[in-house]
């Protein structure tokens, strides 16, 4: 079986994928809380859904012009070393929400995590407010992330937009199920010997996809029906169970799955 190694779509996704649902939501917007002139400017927040697909960010009314906003998702601060998770970039407005969508990524609820940004005209201002309207995180600004722990931008995090996979039956005599993908897209299985951290190459097919495998092979490339569902019987070697996990791309919108064991 060959690796992801297709040359085809490179994951760079800033519009939504999928129905998006706000998982983290803090609207208080009271001050201009830091602009984007200063540097290391983060919220650390506490998710409750286990996929993340974006976050937003209200800009305060009245300062600086049109600019391109990066927002980025990490599970530690980068000066902590932190590994950024998922990234995108939009255009944002003064006065206005700064939504940045990409591929769901997996996240553990209760968990710390971290958003980061910037601009690159670095003029408009990030709302918030003082008095710590959201207990499950902090605002992070200044060189260094310089910690304010009763502060919080105005910010939201979303969920939704990724694949759900669930295997069905006894193995080896098993049933893939897969749901919430595009209709009438494809979508990749892949394999893996144990969990772990692989990003599919930039310039591969999804590049740029981080994956919950250690070393992913390819399996098949499948057809979802309208719904965006797909259920495949499978009869698997017999030595592969309780030894594999599989896990799911859509190629449509390069959302990848949560991982299953055989």
């Amino acid at each position: 079986m060959s690796r992801f190694t297709a040359p085809l779509l490179v994951a760079a996704l800033v519009s939504p994928l999928a129905a998006q649902t706000i998982d983290v939501d803090q609207p208080s917007n009271t001050t201009c809380m830091a602009g984007f002139w200063q540097d290391d400017l983060a919220q650390s927040f506490k998710p409750n859904a286990s996929s993340c697909s974006g976050a937003g960010l209200f800009m305060r009314t009245g300062i600086g012009g049109a600019e391109n906003v990066t927002i980025s998702l990490y599970d530690g601060l980068p000066t902590a070393g932190g590994t950024q998770l998922a990234t995108g970039t939009v255009l944002g407005n003064p006065g206005t929400w700064v939504d940045v969508f990409w591929p769901a990524v997996p996240v553990t609820p209760g968990t710390e995590y971290f958003i980061v940004f910037s601009s690159d005209l670095r003029s408009m201002c990030v709302a918030g407010d003082t008095s710590n309207p959201y207990p499950g995180g902090i605002t992070y600004a200044n060189a260094g992330f310089g910690a304010f722990p009763s502060f919080d931008y105005t910010f939201r995090t979303y969920t939704g937009g990724g694949l759900d996979l669930a295997i069905n039956g006894l193995c080896p005599n098993v049933s893939i199920d897969i749901s919430g993908g595009t209709a009438f897209g494809q979508v990749a299985i892949a394999s893996g010997p144990a969990a772990g951290s692989f990003t599919i190459p930039v310039g591969a097919l999804c590049g740029g996809t981080q994956l919950g495998l250690s070393s992913p092979t390819l399996r098949t490339i499948q057809t979802l029906d309208s719904t965006g569902s797909l259920s495949l019987p499978v009869l698997l070697p017999a030595g592969v169970c309780g030894a594999m996990l599989l896990q799911a791309v859509d190629l449509g919108s390069c959302s990848p799955s949560n991982t299953v064991g055989l």
